[in-house]
């Protein structure tokens, strides 16, 4: 069993660096790809483009946005009028808007009467959007709060002191969130992609029947096959995972030694999806459109686009079938939380019950092939 499992292991290498764009792409890809994703999305939304239509021109006012200048959310500019604020927002060249109306100075300094001030928004852009209002908001209750204590005094106080403590990510950073969801699912990609060529490809050139004449059995074919994938893959887990922790600063709280436990039983079933791919197409190009729907529709159930939990019940029973979606809770749980196994063995199960399925249907699939 062994010497034939070792032979067409061979074979699959050598026919992998005879192809002199494919091994390099395959080592040098996922790297670059998750440098320029995680570089692009790790810097936080921040410096937006905005108008600002001062219709008062008093100190208050420039008050104002010099506050918005200090949160550095927001790159304010002045406009001469209303059309201005609708041609920016419209053409793209200003991503919000603040509109300070006139007499804002005296309504700010009646202690009767609330001084209006608009905050207009793009919203086709949601997530700049959401951070523009909500450091709006911000921006505008602490520039509020600092004119009542200068014009009521300190001895008015503030109706409510909170404290507040964040936990595993303190600095709020989105790349401690991002840049791990954007690790897993290049890797699942990888692993995906890879294993689906590979059966495919005996089919496309004719060799399958071959091999299944042969003394191979379905278990060693699917072994044979797999390890090549299994090996690119991993090494490249392990390139992106130095790259996050050293490149990117994201902590490494928990036990490298589990992370690297569980991450080999998870490339293992990840494979497993391309292999059952790679059984079913005919020809690679067909493996290759069916492992990336199958990839998109995973990267959808991850909760890295969309919180699992906002899901419909039936989205949320569907996600679970995705080994991706159990493998983001397990790595940023070690990652940022330094978490154990009694924390999130009901994910891992969940994955080790997946790969048993899939990998049993994967043999089934193949056996039927052979008696064919």
């Amino acid at each position: 069993m062994l010497y034939r499992i070792l032979t067409l292991l061979r074979k699959e290498f050598i026919q992998l660096f005879r192809d002199k764009l494919l091994a390099p792409f395959v080592l040098l890809g996922p790297l670059s790809e998750l440098l320029m994703i995680a570089w692009s999305t790790s810097q936080g939304i921040d410096h937006l483009p905005t108008a600002v239509l001062d219709l008062d021109l008093s100190p208050a006012s420039r008050a104002l946005v010099t506050a918005m200048e200090n949160s550095e959310t927001f790159d304010p500019y002045t406009v001469a009028s209303l059309d201005d604020v609708t041609a920016d927002i419209a053409g793209g060249r200003a991503m919000a808007a603040w509109v300070i109306p006139p007499g804002f100075q005296a309504q700010l300094l009646d202690a009767d009467e609330a001084a209006p001030v608009q905050l207009v928004v793009d919203g086709s852009d949601v997530m700049a959007a959401q951070t523009a209002v909500d450091v709006g908001e911000g921006v505008a209750a602490a520039y509020g709060q600092s004119i009542m204590m200068q014009t009521v005094g300190t001895s008015g106080g503030v109706p409510l002191e909170m404290s507040l403590r964040v936990w595993f990510n303190e600095e709020l950073k989105e790349s401690n969130f991002m840049i791990p969801s954007e690790l897993g699912f290049i890797a699942a990609a990888i692993a995906a992609m890879l294993a689906s060529m590979m059966i495919a490809r005996e089919r496309e050139l004719g060799t399958l029947e071959q091999l299944m004449v042969t003394p191979i059995r379905s278990l060693e074919l699917v072994i044979g096959k797999s390890a090549l994938a299994f090996a690119l893959g991993y090494t490249e887990f392990l390139l992106m995972l130095g790259m996050v922790v050293w490149f990117f600063d994201v902590p490494l709280r928990g036990s490298l030694a589990l992370l690297m436990l569980i991450a080999f039983i998870y490339m293992l079933v990840e494979l497993g999806w391309g292999l059952m791919i790679s059984a079913v197409a005919k020809t690679q190009m067909q493996a290759l459109l069916i492992a990336f729907a199958v990839v998109m529709v995973m990267i959808i159930f991850s909760g890295y686009a969309f919180p699992v939990e906002t899901m419909p019940p039936l989205m949320r029973l569907i996600a679970n079938i995705f080994p991706l979606k159990h493998w983001l809770i397990i790595f940023r749980s070690i990652l940022l939380k330094g978490a154990g196994l009694e924390v999130f063995w009901p994910q891992l199960l969940a994955i080790l019950g997946l790969g048993t399925l899939i990998y049993t249907g994967t043999i089934t699939l193949l056996r039927q092939k052979k008696l064919e």
